[in-house]
């Protein structure tokens, strides 16, 4: 049992990820949408200042997000630059498994 124990992957996400992250928003239920629209603007300009080696584009919509519609609620889609540009440890998804 310890034989497989070891041999067994340690997690169920693969080194690569697909490059895309999903970003959902809520705010408070009497947020409006604009309010809600303020957030996603930082969010998008976090995204592409702050992340901007890893990010190739963010895209952010208003009014929807996973199973819940209104004016609180939005969603921003963050594309990854292509795994090759992104070969630094720090913008990897996955931490390397290199000297398990």
């Amino acid at each position: 049992m310890g034989f497989l124990f070891r041999r067994m992957p340690t997690a169920y996400l693969p080194d690569e990820d697909q490059g895309i992250l999903m970003v959902q928003v809520m705010l408070q239920a009497n947020s409006t949408m604009e309010q809600t629209q303020e957030v996603l603007d930082k969010v998008r300009d976090y995204f592409l200042t702050r992340e901007k080696e890893a990010v190739e584009s963010c895209f952010t919509s208003c009014g929807a997000g996973f199973m819940l519609r209104g004016q609180n609620v939005g969603m921003s889609y963050v594309r990854l630059k292509d795994w090759k540009l992104r070969e630094r440890p720090d913008m990897r998804s996955v931490p390397s498994r290199k000297g398990r």
